[in-house]
Order: structure tokens, then C-alpha cells, then sequence
């Protein structure tokens, strides 16, 4: 059996203080998944107030590889995939990205 780990460069989270600095949190991520195994989840954009345009985890599929793993969560914003930004990208583009990793 083939394995093949997709490496997400990931956005984990925002933290305000009391000075309203803001502060990014940057995470590298790698999931193990079988060849021809989707990755499992389900992605929306960022949105407008997003301090970099991207997309977010809306949801994940049970018992899927994302959720396997235990290293993402709904609402992580996703900066690349093996190397491949998805900064500025459409939504549609970043979800053929995410598909057609193997």
C-alpha cells in the first residue's frame, strides 16, 4: 500500500490582546492518506475581513484523513498544499488544487 503525506501550510489561528495587536500563528501540517484518497474536507473562503484572502475548513468528513489526523480544525485557514499557495485564489481553483493532490 502506498502512502503519501499532503502538506499543508497552515493558517492555525488569531489571537487579539488587550493592545489589539494581532498576532499569526503558522503551522506546517502533514497528513498521511492513501493514493487516490480524497483529503476530506470541505472548504469556503475567507472571506472579505481576512487579513490574507485564502480559504477556511468549513467542515470535515468523519473518519476521513484530515480528521484522522487530529491536526486540523474547523475554521483553519489554509496557505498552501505541497508547496502551492492558495493566497488570492478562487475558491474553485483551490478546491482542484486540494483534489487532485494524490
Amino acid at each position: 500500500v502506498r502512502q503519501k503525506y499532503c502538506q499543508l501550510g497552515l493558517f492555525c489561528s488569531i489571537a487579539t490582546f488587550h493592545n489589539r495587536e494581532l498576532f499569526l500563528i503558522f503551522v506546517q501540517v502533514f497528513i498521511e492518506k492513501q493514493k487516490g484518497e480524497i483529503l476530506g474536507v470541505v472548504i469556503v473562503e475567507s472571506g472579505w475581513g481576512s487579513i490574507l484572502p485564502t480559504v477556511i475548513i468549513a467542515n470535515m468528513m468523519h473518519g476521513g484523513p484530515a480528521e484522522k489526523s487530529g491536526k486540523l480544525n474547523i475554521g483553519d485557514q489554509i496557505m498552501s498544499i505541497n508547496g502551492t499557495s492558495l493566497v488570492g485564489l478562487p475558491l474553485s481553483t483551490c478546491q482542484s488544487i486540494i483534489k487532485v493532490q494524490k
